[in-house]
């Protein structure tokens, strides 16, 4: 680069200072500098932080993950001796097993006395208790709540902001319990809740929120 475009890129020399030969080279650098302006500030582009997040492995629960490595095929190398001692010993097992002796006379079932109620064990229902989760996000597009109480799956849960005031809420039955939660923003970045009333490490290098429910009181 000759020493008058370098002064003049540098500021040190007016545009009209250059030969005729460079101007048409400065012009060249005008436009490439502008062009790459967003790139040449302190911030990184608007657009980097999806760019970067959408080439990130999306995040599942451990039920998740446990399911799909018992569901995933692998090769087991077996010695024969092995199988065939394996076979031979259940084979003893359920010979060996003791049968349940056959009832000769049926039981005979004592009438409930008069006014009581039989209690079938399938109508006993689990208490659930509505929790209000709220997220302040001026900038998200969409706001999801995941958790243990949910397989850690964000489309089951989504707040909303009907107002478009940035507070998204959410109102979701849960059971009493403690329950470990994250906020997953914009569908794939995930934010730990700031007002939580607990944190516990999630294994990933980050905390979950936890949430402390009480059974409801006996009326």
């Amino acid at each position: 680069m000759k020493d008058e475009l370098q002064r003049y890129l540098d500021g040190e020399l007016p545009r009209e200072a250059l030969p005729p030969e460079l101007a048409e080279e400065a012009e060249r650098w005008d436009r490439w500098l502008d062009a790459t302006a967003e790139l040449r500030t302190d911030r990184a582009p608007t657009w980097l932080e999806t760019a970067v997040m959408s080439q990130l492995p999306e995040r599942t629960g451990f039920v998740r993950r446990f399911v799909d490595w018992l569901l995933e095929p692998k090769t087991v190398r077996v010695r024969p001796a092995v199988g065939v001692a394996a076979m031979a010993f259940a084979l003893v097992v359920l010979m060996l097993w003791p049968r349940a002796p056959q009832l000769q006379q049926p039981l005979a079932t004592a009438p409930p006395p008069s006014g009581a109620q039989l209690t079938s064990m399938s109508n006993v229902v689990t208490p659930r208790i509505y929790v209000q989760f709220v997220y302040a996000g001026p900038s998200a597009t969409s706001v999801a709540v995941a958790g243990d109480f949910n397989n850690w799956e964000p489309d089951r849960n989504m707040l909303q902001d009907p107002d478009g005031d940035g507070v998204w809420t959410g109102l979701f039955p849960l059971t009493p319990g403690v329950h470990k939660y994250m906020f997953v923003v914009d569908g794939n970045r995930w934010v730990t809740d700031p007002r939580a009333e607990s944190y516990v490490d999630d294994g990933f290098g980050g905390r979950d929120a936890l949430i402390s429910i009480g059974a409801p009181k006996a009326s």
